[in-house]
């Protein structure tokens, strides 16, 4: 897709309701999503930047025109014309500006949880993702394909826009999960590999609903048929992070749900699997910034005050806010 100098920025005004304002608690943002829908689509020309921030909404940037630097964590992404940064969701990140004009893409991930993929697919996208036609030039044809088709829906309303774009988003992150697999792979390889996936996708989807169990590294790896030395390989060469790295985020995961009622944090830390309330705490603050009882607060001024309090996957350790 080209954009014309000539383009208005009418042409892309808000199909179903224009942005009322930007809504911050702290450097938390609430996402202004489309009235009972899961995501918003921005065309943008704003020439001033946003300070640090973060929000539940993964957020996707396509660069049109000119220079636009992003910084993501600790890693500033510089964009020229035609580039994708994938943002995760909860991460902190600054919008330094610049004259131009870009699309920004804000949408909820949790309803793609019940699909068993996506525990896969999950931890591959819980880092920023930069995307050119130069660094990754068959990934990046297929993402902006699903990215072009999703403007031409939103910004027309069409009939069913919600679902049309779920279908093209679910496609567009099955493309990055098969990118991710068979990086580098031969023939092959290939066909090794998606016998492993099957493997290790079963095994992420039983912990989805079995985190407060007692799963030992032994218990996983003899679950998925490997030697533990070979299954910690290739768990960390499939998701991005080591075993307990992984259950622990699970487990803090759902712990984040449990804050929300009136349940004891003692209760909650055994629930989810946690042997004491000390090794809890200290797990959910290195993951989240905050502790148990911190979070529990916040989510209930934001109740409070008639905001959302979904929930989505925490970023990667030392990514957080």
């Amino acid at each position: 897709m080209k954009i014309e100098k000539s383009v208005t920025h009418t042409k892309y005004k808000q199909p179903i309701r224009d942005f009322i304002g930007r809504t911050m608690n702290g450097d938390a943002e609430i996402v202004d999503f489309v009235p009972q829908s899961h995501l918003r689509i921005w065309y943008n020309i704003q020439e001033d930047g946003y300070e640090l921030h973060h929000h539940n909404a993964a957020e996707i940037i396509l660069c049109m025109e000119n220079l636009y630097p992003v910084t993501v964590g600790n890693e500033t992404f510089n964009l020229n014309s035609g580039d994708i940064l994938f943002i995760p969701p909860n991460m902190l990140h600054r919008i330094h500006g610049g004259a131009g004009t870009r699309f920004v893409f804000l949408v909820d991930l949790s309803v793609m949880y019940s699909f068993i993929d996506f525990s896969v697919i999950e931890l591959s996208v819980m880092h920023p993702l930069y995307l050119t036609e130069q660094t990754y030039p068959r990934l990046y044809k297929k993402i902006l394909l699903h990215l072009n088709n999703i403007i031409d829906i939103y910004f027309k309303a069409q009939s069913m826009w919600e679902l049309l774009i779920y279908s093209e988003l679910l496609q567009m992150y099955a493309e990055i999960g098969k990118h991710n697999f068979n990086r580098g792979k031969d023939t092959t390889e290939e066909e090794r590999s998606q016998v492993y996936y099957e493997k290790f996708a079963s095994l992420l989807k039983y912990i989805d609903s079995h985190y407060g169990e007692e799963l030992s590294l032994d218990w996983a790896a003899s679950y998925t048929g490997f030697s533990k030395y070979h299954f910690l390989r290739l768990f960390k060469d499939y998701t991005g992070m080591t075993y307990y790295d992984h259950l622990s985020h699970k487990r803090i995961q759902a712990a984040q749900r449990m804050l929300l009622t009136d349940e004891s944090v003692t209760n909650i830390a055994i629930r989810t699997g946690f042997n004491n309330l000390t090794s809890f705490s200290r797990s959910f603050k290195n993951l989240t910034g905050i502790s148990p009882s911190q979070y529990r607060s916040r989510k209930e001024k934001l109740d409070r005050h008639g905001k959302s309090t979904q929930l989505v996957p925490l970023p990667a350790a030392g990514q957080i806010y």
